[in-house]
């Protein structure tokens, strides 16, 4: 694949699956043997079905959940994005009651492509300041 080919994947990823919530769409952009390494519970997702389990988590505390990829960069078979996703609190999220307030998260992902899918991904996201959002945490100052 192109260095565009991999951007595009990046952005299918972000509007298809994270903002659509089509967890089909997951067979289609992701490998087989898809490994995710992130700051969330579990810290390690192995599989396409561990993570549309995540998706679906997502979406069933955050029903209108929509993100933008704020950047983009690809060299070679690895593709990085910056992105920024704001939601409104209405379920219960990692024993966290519904509040009812917009929140924002902000990360980094590093995917590695592997035949046309993605392989393997690191995420770097503001978990901290998204759970303090949350109230699930007090602030650090």
């Amino acid at each position: 694949m192109s260095i565009e080919d991999n951007k595009a994947l990046a952005r299918r990823v972000q509007e298809e699956v994270w903002n659509e919530g089509d967890v089909d769409a997951i067979d289609d952009l992701f490998a087989e043997g898809f490994v995710q390494h992130s700051p969330w519970k579990p810290s390690e997702l192995h599989g396409r079905d561990e993570f549309k389990q995540q998706i679906r988590d997502f979406h069933a505390a955050f029903p209108d959940l929509h993100g933008t990829i704020d950047d983009v960069i690809a060299e070679g078979d690895t593709v990085a994005n910056r992105f920024t996703m704001r939601a409104t609190h209405q379920g219960e999220f990692m024993g966290v009651e519904p509040t009812g307030d917009e929140v924002e998260l902000v990360g980094t992902i590093f995917a590695r492509v592997e035949d046309g899918r993605i392989a393997e991904r690191w995420v770097v996201d503001d978990v901290l300041g998204f759970l303090e959002q949350l109230g699930a945490v007090s602030e650090r100052y």
